[in-house]
């Protein structure tokens, strides 16, 4: 793969912060894009997109941070160290700008649910755009296969395990990508635009789909599975299975 897109003076521009930031503008896009339907002014547009990028950053962090990499008994020796935290999570970028978002409209006395719509579908189409990053960067890669599409991680440079480094493995992070892809495409398109949803639900058909394409991608992942729980899943899976209860609870009670 292409740890490094290119370099410039001796600098090594790294894919993954470069797919990151592309995934943050795609968000965004849509977003903007969306915001008479949201029913936002521009200026309660723009506040929601500085606390959600508050969230964002900071629930990424915060999840890895508790929930990675052995939890905070490691990673808050490394943050003081190194000033830095090693990683970040999905999940905490999805629910964190989330909860930001809902506390937001709370206080701006602004109906949530249709909001929480857009809200969902902004993080799977970011998420299609970063994980083709993670491929080229190496991160979240899979478990070792021989089928015919698997990828190899030749560079040093790259995030993949030392141990798998030439080894054919699963190229996860197209799977989740493309997944993301259809479900962005399926809620969006065929559904949310045609009226065919109440308000709220286009949320919690994100979440229900993306948590099963998570649960499921996560068993040919390589990946750190983080702090796990019960049952020898992952925390990602973890996570997952709560996010599926508790958006259906926010559904039924909002």
């Amino acid at each position: 793969m292409r740890p490094v897109l290119f370099s410039i003076a001796g600098f090594d521009v790294f894919s993954a912060p470069v797919f990151a930031g592309l995934a943050i503008s795609a968000s965004f896009v849509f977003l903007r894009t969306s915001m008479r339907r949201m029913q936002l002014s521009l200026e309660d547009f723009w506040g929601l997109i500085f606390v959600m990028i508050v969230g964002t950053i900071g629930g990424a962090l915060l999840f890895y941070a508790v929930f990675y990499n052995g939890g905070l008994a490691r990673n808050l020796p490394y943050l003081v160290e190194n000033k830095r935290i090693p990683g970040g999570s999905f999940w905490g970028s999805f629910w964190t700008p989330w909860a930001c978002a809902y506390v937001y409209c709370r206080l701006k006395k602004i109906e949530f649910k249709h909001i929480a719509d857009y809200i969902g579908l902004s993080a799977i189409l970011g998420l299609v755009v970063m994980r083709i990053g993670c491929l080229l960067h190496g991160c979240c890669h899979g478990i070792r296969t021989a089928l015919p599409w698997a990828v190899a991680y030749t560079d040093p440079r790259c995030a993949a395990s030392r141990a798998l480094l030439g080894k054919p493995v699963h190229p996860s992070q197209i799977y989740e990508s493309l997944g993301s892809l259809a479900i962005f495409s399926v809620i969006y398109f065929l559904l949310l635009r045609r009226g065919r949803l109440k308000p709220g639900m286009a949320f919690v058909l994100c979440v229900l789909s993306y948590s099963a394409l998570r649960f499921s991608v996560d068993f040919v992942r390589a990946g750190d599975p983080g702090i796990s729980w019960a049952y020898n899943i992952t925390i990602a899976q973890s996570i997952s299975i709560i996010s599926v209860v508790g958006s259906i609870i926010w559904y039924r009670r909002t």
